[in-house]
């Protein structure tokens, strides 16, 4: 009698592995029992994998040789001109923003651009870098470090100018402050300081452009859910990450990742993440 239970249980765990391995086999994966009188399956499809629906965000800072964030001239054109060695077409922001709406395959790689913070060589020195390959840009300022007059910081008429000429200016609060600590301390004081930093620096960045401010990125890439709320009520359309990874097409986040470009990051590493 117990050669025939085991038997029946070898068996039954044949079924089931077979069963697995056919579901695996397909591309499919178990996804939900769902109980309508009898038991019945539900099969999610496989995500598919492609380059062509992964868009990578590079994010860079300034442009003056100077610390870890900062890249020489001649650095920031060995990457633009990789760029256009490898085939890899140069999107706006909302470029992306719009496929992850309506979400299906870029005919080829794409990647997109992305400066933070806002100093005096986005115009002295990325301008014309930009107009010489013909990339559109996105600029993230945060409203402190833009000035009404100055000779070595950036100033709103030069940012006015920025914009004119294709380099899309989004919001990276006003005092670059840590949002995650802010958001920790649940105090009056907090509170009020992460309205500033958020909502207010959206109405202080639209006013001085002109223009509808619709994406966010956070000082440091820090956050948590309740700064993604927050975002979401002040009306931004996306917000931006220093998460790594690459943004698939068929998800639709609400926050998007970026790749951190740092001085001693080598061109093998630049190329890893186009490929």
């Amino acid at each position: 009698m117990k050669r025939y239970l085991y038997t029946a249980v070898i068996i039954l765990v044949m079924v089931v592995a077979l069963s697995l391995y056919h579901i695996v086999k397909s591309g499919y994966s178990l996804h939900d029992i769902m109980h309508r009188g009898d038991v019945t399956w539900r099969l999610k499809d496989r995500e598919i994998r492609s380059r062509l629906l992964a868009v990578p965000i590079i994010l860079y800072h300034n442009i003056d040789g100077k610390g870890v964030f900062s890249l020489s001239l001649d650095v920031m054109r060995s990457h633009f001109q990789l760029l256009r060695e490898r085939g890899v077409r140069v999107i706006r922001l909302s470029t992306l923003t719009e496929r992850l709406e309506n979400p299906k395959p870029f005919h080829d790689k794409v990647v997109v651009i992305t400066f933070d913070d806002g100093f005096l060589s986005m115009y002295t020195k990325l301008l014309p870098l930009a107009r010489e390959f013909g990339y559109p840009i996105t600029l993230f300022v945060y409203t402190d470090n833009i000035y009404h007059r100055a000779e070595k910081k950036l100033t709103w008429a030069e940012l006015r100018e920025l914009e004119d000429s294709g380099i899309e200016i989004e919001c990276h609060s006003i005092s670059h402050a840590d949002l995650k600590k802010l958001s920790r301390k649940k105090t009056p004081e907090s509170k009020r300081q992460l309205f500033e930093e958020i909502y207010l620096a959206k109405r202080i960045v639209e006013l001085y452009l002109r223009k509808r401010i619709k994406y966010f990125a956070f000082p440091y890439g820090r956050y948590d859910l309740s700064l993604i709320d927050l975002c979401s009520n002040a009306g931004y359309e996306r917000v931006f990450s220093t998460d790594y990874g690459s943004n698939i097409i068929t998800r639709n986040n609400y926050c998007l990742r970026r790749r951190h470009i740092k001085r001693n990051t080598l061109l093998m590493k630049i190329e890893s993440i186009l490929k």
